[in-house]
């Protein structure tokens, strides 16, 4: 019980620290925040396969839609030939089997297990294409590549996280504030950044708040966008807010 107490006090102080919340006694107007990116996401693949092209490396920069992995699926494309192959044949003996029936020189039953065996076989071949369309990565969005932890040639665990990629031109403010500051803070509230990495101020405005309120520590977490300047901010900086004066 007590090693249970100790874990959750721990996690608690840990995001307290983190944000560094003002109490209510300073200033009713400043606080703490930490850069993160709009669009941010892990790729990963469940695959298993080599692989055979990674054309960024950390730090690059590219548009939605640029492959950032490609997988070697030689034999899954072979799979999908043969797939293939086998619905022309299968849809050839069904259309020859209609035929029979017309002359009655065959049954109904014949008609409808060579329908059916077309229709398996369609179903087997859409199911190895939609892994061939895992095999190439690409971006999601525009942005960059923040971490790389697979190699070329190398064949990653599935699930294994490969790279994390985020849009830095798109930049967000997290906060916790008192709860009280709801009297006056609001979605288009204007504050003020100043990034400790860089000493520098950047212009900035609330537009969303959490859906509720923690009770415990009688604190919400609002969200910011940075509307300045941010070419030479980057996620996970963080630095001091200052809101305008509130009423």
């Amino acid at each position: 019980m007590h090693g249970r107490c100790f874990a959750l006090c721990l996690s608690m102080l840990s995001l307290s620290t983190m944000f560094a919340t003002p109490s209510r006694a300073d200033s009713k107007n400043l606080t703490r925040g930490i850069i993160r990116a709009l669009d941010e996401a892990w790729l990963s693949s469940d695959l298993g396969l080599p692989i055979d092209q990674l054309p960024f490396k950390e730090g690059q920069s590219f548009r939605k839609g640029d492959l950032l992995v490609s997988f070697d699926c030689a034999a899954i494309l072979a799979q999908k030939t043969a797939a293939q192959a086998k619905v022309q044949a299968e849809s050839i003996t069904f259309k020859n089997n209609k035929q029979l029936k017309l002359s009655n020189a065959i049954g109904q039953y014949d008609v409808d297990i060579a329908k059916a065996r077309v229709d398996q076989a369609e179903a087997e071949y859409e199911g190895i294409a939609v892994t061939v369309r895992r095999c190439d990565i690409v971006a999601p969005f525009d942005g960059d590549l923040a971490q790389l932890s697979v190699h070329l040639f190398e064949i990653p665990e599935r699930g294994t996280r490969m790279m994390q990629v985020l849009n830095s031109m798109a930049l967000e403010v997290d906060m916790i504030v008192p709860s009280d500051w709801l009297k006056w803070l609001k979605p288009g509230s204007k504050f003020e950044v100043t990034i400790d990495e860089l000493g520098t101020s950047a212009p900035a405005e609330v537009v969303r708040l959490a859906a509720a309120i923690d009770p415990i520590s009688q604190t919400i977490k609002v969200v910011g966008r940075l509307t300045g300047d941010i070419s030479q901010i980057r996620p996970g900086m963080s630095g001091a807010l200052k809101f305008q004066d509130s009423p």
